[in-house]
């Protein structure tokens, strides 16, 4: 049979479980507006008698001893928060691509009256001109100012797409290495702290509340899986490590070789950790940014640099602004992909700048040889580097929308208006044939843009490719805009569900507030109901009959 005592140890067990369970509701409605804050509950489990499958335990009715409150948790969903994060991940990825699309469609800017295309039209405008009025220094001389207002269209075009370039290349060292090495020292920092609190029997649950919007924080830089493994400190007691681990767009820890100082490959197929407890790996920049250039090494927490291929660390991140940032600086869409292949590659700054120097290299090529008077076609330049050169010794441009400039050398007279040979007594000065036929290879004449590994990129007049720049860039605004907005929206979608599950509801926890308030009402009584009966038992038995 159970103990006379019994009784005051299950109410008091239920009088302690119901102020617990108060002031944890208490806790959760006072932080219902903190951000980062997790809902919690009161983990408790009924206490077993203590006589149960003794051997020489008595008979009669046995019941429990009460309940016992086994500590404090989170209200949060492991699968959620992972999936928030990949999803993360893949929103700084389109936000970070969209912005400096968003920039390099100012910088073009072709919907304003003085962008490349209004200079281009100025300077057909300008030829048009001499055919219908006949040559004349003033009139050759606004076709050559024309000429040059094209030429400084595109050379600040090229320079405002250098501008964004060091832009990109800076807010990836600050705003993405930088934050990254900051976050995994105070992630691993705070796992070492709820590490130490565990250890001491303490609850360290709003540390956990930090360190969960770190990782959150953390995703949008990077794609990262989350691991945490029960770990023995010893006496039969267990405390998690949380381990960070790069990640692909699934979510899925990716694996690296990793390397030594010397580039020496030390070890392969092992999965990048980036927090191992209170151990953190960092990432750095190397490189330049310069056209392809712009690299993050990343070293795990053992101190070993990771790759897919030495020095190859870029292949690491799937995910994440970070992968955005070097997408922008280092692929070129049609311009990486070899000869006969598949574009496999976004259109990154470097596409824009060579369709670019494409652009002025077929401008300068197409009005060179029409000026031209010879049969190579490579005298009286109109448009040279600003060296004056045209090719290199190979016979390769150097024109490029950075250099292009009008020729030194066109001075009055310098146009070609005829290549028409007079007959006998003919007198062909007047004619202008030859500028009309550089007016028809400027406005109707179709020409194929091709990168230089023979990928076709257009095929149309000078002035549809001049357009096509701003259309090519409009369609990839677009797509990258669906993709945020989609990616946008299925994070909200996710969060809602996780806001769902972890965050606090000012009414159930009111509802909660009444039903610990009346189970510890209930168990006080049931403590002065026991107080009632021992009284009864231990003062007043065996009262009757005596005197």
């Amino acid at each position: 049979m159970s103990s006379t005592f019994d009784g005051l140890y299950i109410a008091k067990s239920g009088v302690q479980a119901a102020r617990t369970n108060l002031n944890t509701t208490g806790q959760n409605i006072t932080n219902a507006r903190t951000d980062g804050y997790t809902r919690q509950r009161v983990d408790q489990s009924s206490v077993a008698p203590t006589s149960i499958n003794m051997l020489y335990a008595g008979v009669g009715a046995i019941v429990g001893e009460g309940v016992s409150t086994t500590g404090i948790s989170q209200l949060r969903n492991p699968f959620l928060d992972g999936q928030y994060r990949t999803q993360n991940a893949q929103c700084g990825l389109t936000s970070t691509q969209l912005s400096a699309l968003q920039d390099i469609q100012d910088a073009l800017n072709e919907t304003s009256t003085d962008g490349i295309s209004a200079a281009y039209s100025d300077l057909i405008e300008q030829l048009e001109g001499l055919t219908s009025t006949g040559s004349s220094t003033a009139t050759e001389s606004t076709v050559k100012e024309a000429a040059s207002l094209l030429a400084t269209k595109l050379n600040t075009a090229a320079s405002q797409l250098d501008t964004i370039r060091n832009q990109q290349y800076g807010y990836l060292s600050k705003y993405g290495v930088d934050k990254v090495n900051t976050l995994l020292k105070n992630i691993s920092s705070l796992s070492d702290q709820i590490k130490n609190a565990d250890l001491a029997g303490s609850p360290a649950l709003e540390l956990m509340d930090k360190r969960n919007s770190l990782i959150d924080e953390l995703s949008e830089y990077v794609n990262v899986k989350v691991v945490e493994t029960p770990t023995d400190v010893g006496s039969g007691k267990t405390v998690d490590t949380m381990s960070i681990y790069l990640a692909d767009s699934n979510g899925d820890a990716i694996h690296g070789s990793s390397f030594g100082s010397d580039g020496t490959q030390t070890s392969s197929s092992k999965e990048v950790c980036l927090v191992d407890g209170n151990k953190a790996g960092s990432l750095s920049l190397s490189g330049t940014s310069s056209k392809d250039h712009a690299t993050v090494v990343v070293t795990d927490t053992d101190g070993e640099t990771c790759g897919s291929a030495a020095n190859d660390s870029n292949d690491l991140l799937k995910g994440g602004s970070l992968s955005g940032y070097l997408s922008l600086l280092n692929e070129n869409g049609e311009y990486d992909t070899p000869s006969g292949g598949v574009t496999d590659t976004d259109r990154g700054i470097g596409y824009y700048e060579n369709m670019l120097d494409t652009l002025a290299q077929k401008l300068a090529s197409v009005m060179n040889a029409d000026n031209s008077t010879n049969d190579a076609k490579d005298n009286k330049p109109l448009f040279t580097d600003s060296n004056g050169k045209t090719v290199d010794l190979s016979g390769n441009s150097t024109i490029t929308a950075a250099n292009i400039r009008v020729s030194p050398d066109w001075t009055s007279d310098y146009l070609t208006l005829s290549k028409d040979t007079a007959n006998a007594g003919d007198d062909s000065s007047g004619s202008n044939s030859n500028i009309t036929q550089m007016i028809s290879d400027l406005t109707t004449s179709k020409y194929t843009i091709s990168t230089p590994n023979g990928i076709d990129l257009f095929t149309g007049t000078m002035q549809e490719a001049v357009d096509n720049i701003s259309l090519t860039l409009g369609q990839d605004i677009n797509a990258v805009n669906s993709q945020d907005t989609a990616n946008s929206s299925m994070l909200s979608n996710i969060n809602t569900r996780r806001q769902e599950n972890s965050s606090v509801d000012i009414n159930e926890e009111a509802i909660n507030l009444i039903v610990y308030n009346q189970a510890l009402s209930a168990s006080a009584r049931f403590m002065t109901t026991v107080d009632e009966c021992l009284n009864t038992l231990i003062n007043n038995m065996g009262i009757v009959g005596r005197g």
